[in-house]
């Protein structure tokens, strides 16, 4: 396998991301569809798996000194695709 630019990372990142958001919004509807209730619960846990999870990052500096600012910028693109499948959001641009 041949290495990978520094250009080729961000285009991983970047479909990773915009695959994960993808799944994220089918797994909302499928829910929705199926169990509202049920839904709700579930997508509360994963939520507040994300936030105890940035919020450690902070805590911890796991990122080093820019472990803060990292954490917020991913909390603010999590958070507008969670928002934009809750049917908060009408058109959010992530990736």
């Amino acid at each position: 396998m041949t290495k990978l630019t520094h250009e080729d990372e961000h285009a991983i990142d970047r479909l990773t991301l915009h695959l994960l958001q993808d799944a994220y919004f089918d797994v909302v509807a499928v829910l929705r569809g199926a169990q509202p209730k049920a839904a709700a619960a579930i997508l509360a846990v994963m939520e507040q798996r994300v936030a105890n999870a940035l919020t450690r990052m902070c805590r911890d500096d796991s990122e080093g000194t820019g472990s803060r600012g990292i954490a917020f910028a991913v909390g603010e693109r999590l958070g507008d695709i969670m928002e934009q499948a809750h049917g908060h959001v009408s058109t959010a641009q992530v990736a």
